[in-house]
């Protein structure tokens, strides 16, 4: 049995490594519906892209052209 620290510890880094998937629009799963993709793209955008111009006419394409320019 866990000690109440390690279950500490193992809940920051299962946290950790939840939101560096959440932040990921696929969120870690490889086959998703177009409408899945859409509903997430919209949530991306309302969180993440608040000032950008081209927010309202973003699509996936857009959306993997922008990640590749924001990582390199």
């Amino acid at each position: 049995m866990a000690c109440g620290g390690c279950q500490k510890r193992r809940t920051a880094q299962q946290a950790a490594r939840m939101t560096a998937i959440k932040q990921d629009l696929m969120g870690g799963y490889a086959n998703l519906t177009d409408m899945q993709i859409r509903a997430r793209l919209e949530i991306y955008k309302r969180q993440y892209c608040k000032e950008c111009e081209k927010r309202y006419e973003c699509n996936y394409p857009m959306y993997v052209k922008c990640k590749n320019i924001e990582t390199n």
